[in-house]
């Protein structure tokens, strides 16, 4: 996912009732049971998110949050695997095949796919019609939010619709007026640090800095542990990036010549593990055909 991964999935830990009473109105916080999504079966690496259980007087079904920070054709593929193995995982329990309502946020334009369905049919006759609900931030009105103290979602007010002529300065004043109204002084610096990263990504680096300084993010447990999560990731790119170049160094000097479709297939690899296996595999192979196969095999087994 983009660098709003971190963040974004850990305000919702921490105030997950206020994004279901924004999905829910008049969701009462005593229906709300978070389900452990880590034991629904994962068919591939992409994995659930949230999945929260609404127990209310006169129905019973489970809600499928799936925040999105990058664009993904796939999404309804993705989706409708996701109620599969809901479903599968109700079944095995006991639980039957409760209803499912699935949401997936966007907070940017350019991640939103457009496509929140799929359908298919067999000599006419309709087989499949799936669909989820879409929220798009900046469709969303933030007087309402702000109105009903719905603290979770204060971050998203930079990429909410605007005020008539309201201007960058103005919105971001406004947000963190806002947020300084919430008394709890460490949730108070993750809202900040929240925002100052999703703000980042539509309004300038000096007009965001001008009104979230870096020292009122210090006591941020979410900004700390966002700022260790890119150093980890500009570490491992750094590591890839090394790695290619050596695979490719040690390839020339035995070879002489190395194809540019090894090159190119090389500079593709984005698995550490893999870029480790080809390494130790230059000593034994004998030409760089047999290492292009290395190359397949190794893909084949990613």
């Amino acid at each position: 996912m983009a660098k709003i991964d971190v963040p974004i999935k850990r305000l919702m830990q921490s105030r997950l009732e206020e994004w279901v009473e924004y999905l829910i109105p008049n969701c009462n916080r005593e229906w709300i049971t978070e389900m452990d999504a880590e034991k629904i079966p994962a068919k591939k690496e992409s994995r659930l998110d949230k999945l929260i259980m609404i127990d209310a007087p006169n129905e019973r079904y489970i809600l499928n949050i799936e925040p999105q920070g990058y664009l993904d054709y796939k999404m309804p593929a993705r989706m409708l695997r996701y109620k599969s193995d809901i479903w599968e995982y109700t079944i095995e329990k006991g639980m039957g095949i409760p209803s499912i309502k699935q949401v997936v946020i966007y907070f940017y334009k350019e991640h939103d796919n457009k496509q929140y369905i799929l359908e298919d049919s067999w000599n006419g006759e309709e087989t499949l019609k799936f669909s989820y609900k879409a929220i798009k931030i900046w469709e969303m009105e933030k007087d309402p939010v702000i109105k009903k103290k719905l603290i979770g979602l204060y971050p998203l007010i930079p990429l909410m619709g605007r005020n008539h002529n309201e201007t960058d300065d103005e919105l971001m004043e406004e947000t963190v007026t806002t947020i300084k109204t919430v008394e709890n002084e460490a949730l108070q610096a993750d809202l900040l640090a929240v925002t100052s990263i999703l703000a980042g990504e539509r309004l300038s680096n000096e007009l965001v800095k001008k009104y979230i300084r870096r020292d009122m993010l210090m006591s941020s447990p979410l900004f700390n542990e966002w700022v260790e999560e890119e150093r980890k990731e500009a570490a491992q790119k750094a590591q890839i990036e090394t790695t290619r170049k050596n695979i490719l160094a040690l390839l020339s000097e035995k070879f002489d010549f190395v194809p540019k479709n090894i090159i190119e297939s090389v500079m593709v690899i984005d698995d550490i593990a893999v870029l480790d296996w080809l390494v130790k595999k230059i000593i034994k192979v004998e030409t760089i055909e047999n290492f292009e196969h290395l190359i397949e095999e190794a893909m084949r087994k990613k």
